[in-house]
C-alpha cells in the first residue's frame, strides 16, 4: 500500500498522488492497449478484410456483393471489435497515470490524453456499428443504401482523426519533458508520435477522391497514415508497461510504499 508523502520529502516524492497506488490494476490497464491493437489488426484488419479496404471507387452493386460474400466474417469481426474498442479507453487511463508522474498531478496534458483516448473510442464504435448493421441487413437493403453505409463508416472512421491527434501530441510533449536520465518513454517513440500526428492530415482528402494515394485505401491515406499509428501504439504500449514497475521502484526508494 502506498502512503501519503510527509512534509519534507523530496520534490519528486511530493509529485506522487497522496492516495494509495494500485500497481496491479495499473499494469492490467496498461496491457489492454496490446489487447485492443490485436483485436483491430487481426479482426478488423485480417478477418474483415480491411487491409487494404474494399475500394472507395466500388459501385453500389459491388459494395453489396462484398458485404454479402463476407457477411459471417464481418458479423464476427465487427461485433467483437465494437466491444473491445473500450480497451483503448482503459489503456489511455494507464498512459495518463504515467504522464502524471512526469507532468505532475492534475496536469492538463495528461487530462487531454485521457479525454482524447476516451473520445477516440466513440467514432470507432459507431463506425463498427454502421458496418455491422450493413452486414447484418445486407439482404434487406438496396445497393445504394449499402454504398451509403460503407462510405458513412469510412468518413467517420477517418475524419475523426484529430481527437486522436490531440492525444498523440499530449503524450509526445509530456514524455519529451521527462527529466529522468533514462526517460520512461524514449524520445524515439515521441518523435514517431509526431510523424503519426503529421501523417493523419492526409485523410482529410478522402471525401474528394475515390482512387489514388489519397483515397481511403491509398498509399498515403491508408498504408502510411494507418501504419505509422500501428508502429507508434505498440511501441508506446511496450514502454508504458515497463514504466509501471520503474515508477513502483521509485516510490519504494522514496519510502512511499509499505511492504
Amino acid at each position: 500500500m502506498a502512503t501519503h508523502a510527509p512534509p519534507g520529502t523530496s520534490s519528486a516524492a511530493r509529485d506522487v498522488s497522496p492516495y494509495p497506488t494500485d500497481y496491479k490494476t495499473w499494469k492490467i490497464l496498461a496491457w489492454t492497449g496490446p489487447v485492443f491493437l490485436f483485436a483491430v489488426f487481426v479482426l478488423w484488419g485480417v478477418v474483415a478484410r480491411n487491409m487494404p479496404p474494399f475500394p472507395p471507387s466500388a459501385t453500389p452493386d459491388e459494395v453489396k456483393a462484398h458485404f454479402h460474400e463476407l457477411r459471417l466474417p464481418l458479423l464476427i469481426a465487427l461485433s467483437i471489435c465494437l466491444t473491445m474498442t473500450a480497451f483503448y479507453m482503459s489503456f489511455s487511463v494507464a498512459v495518463a497515470r504515467v504522464m502524471e508522474r512526469i507532468e505532475g498531478p492534475g496536469g492538463v496534458l495528461s487530462k487531454l490524453e485521457m479525454m482524447g483516448g476516451t473520445i477516440t473510442c466513440a467514432p470507432v464504435m459507431v463506425t463498427m456499428a454502421i458496418w455491422l448493421t450493413a452486414a447484418h441487413e445486407v439482404n434487406n437493403l438496396s445497393p445504394e443504401i449499402m454504398h451509403m453505409l460503407y462510405w458513412f463508416g469510412w468518413l467517420m472512421f477517418d475524419l475523426a482523426y484529430f481527437v486522436t491527434s490531440f492525444q498523440i501530441a499530449a503524450i509526445s510533449i509530456v514524455c519529451m519533458r521527462d527529466k529522468r536520465e533514462k526517460k520512461l518513454v524514449p524520445d524515439a517513440v515521441s518523435w514517431w508520435g509526431w510523424v503519426t500526428f503529421a501523417s493523419f492530415f492526409a485523410v482529410s482528402a478522402i471525401p474528394f477522391v475515390t482512387t489514388g494515394p489519397l483515397a481511403f485505401n491509398g498509399v498515403i491515406s491508408f498504408w502510411i497514415a494507418f501504419f505509422t499509428w500501428f508502429i507508434w501504439i505498440p511501441s508506446l504500449s511496450f514502454f508504458i508497461i515497463k514504466a509501471i514497475p520503474r515508477l513502483q521502484a521509485e516510490d519504494e526508494a522514496a519510502g512511499l510504499v509499505n511492504a
